[in-house]
C-alpha cells in the first residue's frame, strides 16, 4: 500500500513538474487569443455564417506547426531569429527581418491602442484620445519596475471567464452541425471583402510578430534541445488546442446567433450579442470588461517584442533592466499614440492590421523552413517530412492570402 502512495506520489509530482516546465508557447497564445482575433473571426462568422470555419480550424493548425518551427529555432540556435539571420546570411538581412518585424509590431501597438482607448471610452462613459497618454504612462511604467505580472493575470482571469461564457452559449444554442460540416470545405466566393477576412484570421494565427517574438521565449527559459519534445507539447496544447477552441466557439456562436439574423458586427456591442443567451442584460457589461482585459494584456507584449527585435540586432542585453531596451518600449509607446487620432472604426482596424501583418509573415516563415533544413546547422534536430510538408503548406497559404489581399485592395485583382 505504501508502495502504491509512492508512485502515485511520483507520478502526481512528475506531473506538476511538466506542467510547470512549459509556458513559452502559452504567453504566445495569450497575445494571439486577443482582440484583433476575437473581432475578426467574430465578423467573418457573423457575415459569413459557417463557411469560413475552414480557415479558422486551417489557422489554428498552421500556428501549432510555425510555432513549434520557431521553438526548434530558437533552442537549436540558443539565441533570437534575428541575430540567428544575421550569423547565417549576414547584416543586411537581418536588417530586413528587423524592419519587417518592427513594421507590423508597432502597426499592431498603434490600433491596439487605438481599440484601447475606444473601449475605455464605452466602460466609462468618458471618450477622449487622452486616455491613449494616461495608458503610454501606466504601461511603461509597469514595464519598468515589473509590475505588469499581476496586472496581466487579472487581465487574464477577465478574458477567460468571457471565453468560458461564449463556450457555455455554443452548448446552449446548438450551432446546426451540417452547417458546420459544409463550412470545413475550403470555398472562394470572391471579392475584397472575403480576401480581407481570410487574411485577417490567419493573421491573428500566423502573424511575423508573434512567430518571431517565440524564438526569444523559449531562450529566457533556457531550453536545450532535450527539451524539443517539450516544446512540441507545450505548442501543441497552447496554440492547436487551446487557440484553436477559442477561435472555433467564438466563430461559431457570431455564425449561430448573428448571421441568421442578417446581424452585421460593427461595434463592440455588436460583438456581445452572441452572449447574450447565456448573461442576458449583463452581457454587454461582462463582454467590455472582458474585451477591455483582452486589449491590454496583448499591447503590452507587443512594445516588449519591438525591444526584443531591436536590442537582438544592436546586441544589446535583451531586458527591461537594460535602459536601451526600456527607451524602445518607450518609443513605441509614443508611436502608438498616433493610433486613436485614425479614423474608421477600431474593429475593423484590427482586422486591416493582422491582414497587414499576415504580409511579413511569408518571410519568417522561410527564414525557419531554410535553418530547419540545413544539416550543417539544425544537425540531428532537422525537420521530418511531416513538418516540412505542413511548414511548406504554411508558407503557400500565408503567401497566396496576402497576395490575394494586396491585388484586392489595390484593385488589381477582384478577388
Amino acid at each position: 500500500m505504501q508502495s502504491n502512495n509512492n508512485s502515485t506520489h511520483r507520478n502526481n509530482s512528475s506531473l506538476g513538474r511538466f506542467f510547470r516546465q512549459m509556458g513559452p508557447a502559452w504567453i504566445i497564445s495569450a497575445v494571439a487569443c486577443g482582440p484583433a482575433t476575437m473581432a475578426s473571426i467574430s465578423i467573418a462568422g457573423a457575415h459569413y455564417g459557417y463557411q469560413l470555419l475552414w480557415v479558422v480550424v486551417l489557422s489554428a493548425l498552421l500556428a501549432f506547426v510555425v510555432q513549434f518551427m520557431a521553438a526548434k529555432v530558437g533552442i537549436i540556435g540558443g539565441k533570437g531569429i534575428i541575430a540567428l539571420v544575421e550569423e547565417s546570411w549576414g547584416n543586411v538581412w537581418a536588417w530586413i527581418l528587423m524592419i519587417d518585424a518592427l513594421l507590423a509590431t508597432w502597426l499592431a501597438a498603434a490600433v491596439l491602442m487605438k481599440a484601447l482607448v475606444a473601449t475605455t471610452g464605452l466602460v466609462t462613459g468618458v471618450s477622449t484620445p487622452w486616455w491613449s497618454l494616461v495608458y503610454a504612462v501606466l504601461i511603461f511604467f509597469l514595464v519598468g519596475v515589473g509590475g505588469y505580472r499581476w496586472v496581466e493575470s487579472i487581465c487574464k482571469v477577465l478574458v477567460a471567464i468571457v471565453v468560458g461564457c461564449f463556450i457555455v452559449t455554443v452548448l446552449m444554442i446548438k450551432p446546426d452541425l451540417s452547417g458546420m460540416a459544409r463550412g470545413l470545405i475550403p470555398t472562394f466566393t470572391g471579392g475584397s471583402r472575403e480576401a480581407l477576412m481570410m487574411a485577417g484570421i490567419m493573421g491573428g494565427a500566423v502573424h511575423i510578430t508573434i512567430i518571431a517574438m517565440h524564438t526569444y521565449n523559449v531562450n529566457a527559459r533556457s531550453w536545450g534541445t532535450d527539451d524539443i519534445g517539450l516544446a512540441w507539447t507545450d505548442t501543441f496544447l497552447s496554440m492547436f488546442i487551446a487557440f484553436g477552441i477559442y477561435s472555433v466557439t467564438i466563430f461559431v456562436a457570431a455564425a449561430a446567433v448573428l448571421h441568421p439574423y442578417g446581424i452585421e458586427v460593427r461595434t463592440a456591442f455588436d460583438l456581445a450579442r452572441p452572449l447574450k443567451p447565456v448573461l442576458g442584460v449583463y452581457a454587454h457589461g461582462i463582454f467590455l470588461g472582458g474585451f477591455w482585459a483582452a486589449v491590454l494584456s496583448t499591447i503590452t507584449p507587443t512594445y516588449l517584442a519591438a525591444g526584443y527585435f531591436i536590442a537582438d540586432k544592436m546586441k544589446w542585453e535583451i531586458s527591461v533592466r537594460d535602459t536601451r531596451f526600456k527607451a524602445v518600449v518607450f518609443l513605441g509607446c509614443l508611436i502608438s499614440l498616433i493610433g486613436p487620432l485614425v479614423k474608421g472604426s477600431f474593429l475593423i482596424l484590427l482586422v486591416v492590421m493582422l491582414a497587414l501583418g499576415l504580409c511579413g509573415t511569408p518571410l519568417v516563415v522561410f527564414i525557419l523552413l531554410f535553418l530547419l533544413n540545413q544539416k550543417s546547422w539544425a544537425k540531428e534536430h532537422r525537420n521530418g517530412w511531416w513538418l516540412n510538408l505542413l511548414g511548406g503548406a504554411t508558407l503557400l497559404i500565408t503567401t497566396l492570402l496576402a497576395v490575394r489581399f494586396i491585388l484586392t485592395k489595390t484593385g488589381i485583382w477582384s478577388g
